[in-house]
């Protein structure tokens, strides 16, 4: 029987050394049939294209590159994958290229997604974060209380908003989305899908 949902990742990337951390966590992840993974370079990133190819033969993987507008912490680069339909996946989920997903972290998001008869908006949590050591602190929509890892969205292109050009942007593609919704409100959820990046927390 074929999976009741499937996850398209979305990574924004500007070719940071990072990046290939993030790959890493990717693999041994429990990708299913239909799970993608879409690296998404902020304009032309010749070294990101390359690290990917070699990624390919691992996990599920796309590269891509986005023609138009760059910057703004990659958020030109997410909401064109939306503008433009890339991501096949019934979830939508995204990774910063200096960050990396707990083992495990595909199975707990997929879990949760199973537990509810209608698709519905998710804040996971994320560690190791500059302004607090666990994200989300407390069940509020408000800036700087979760960051772009902790969101999964129906891929639903009627109710998908879009990343702000400001670096609270997240917030925004949040909260844009949460309108379409009932309550607009998430399932707020404890598991922690995502580790900030973790170098720096352990140096």
């Amino acid at each position: 029987m074929a999976d009741r949902h499937t996850i398209s990742l979305v990574i924004a990337t500007i070719s940071r050394p990072t990046l290939a951390r993030s790959l890493r966590s990717l693999v041994g992840q429990d990708w299913r049939p239909g799970d993608e993974v879409l690296v998404v370079g902020d304009g032309v990133q010749p070294v990101a294209r390359e690290l990917c190819e070699q990624f390919a033969r691992l996990i599920s993987l796309r590269y891509l590159e986005n023609p138009g507008p760059r910057g703004f912490w990659g958020h030109h680069a997410r909401n064109w994958v939306l503008d433009t339909r890339q991501a096949r996946g019934s979830y939508l989920m995204a990774l910063d290229d200096d960050d990396e997903y707990t083992p495990g972290a595909i199975a707990s998001a997929r879990r949760a997604f199973d537990l509810l008869p209608v698709a519905h908006p998710h804040i996971f949590r994320m560690s190791g974060h500059p302004s607090c050591e666990l994200l989300w602190s407390e069940p509020a929509v408000r800036v700087g209380n979760f960051g772009t890892p902790c969101i999964a969205c129906p891929n639903d292109p009627n109710k998908l908003g879009r990343y702000a050009l400001t670096y609270a942007g997240d917030f925004e593609f949040a909260r844009t989305t949460l309108a379409h919704y009932p309550g607009g409100w998430p399932v707020w959820r404890e598991e922690v899908v995502c580790a900030v990046r973790p170098t720096q927390q352990r140096g």
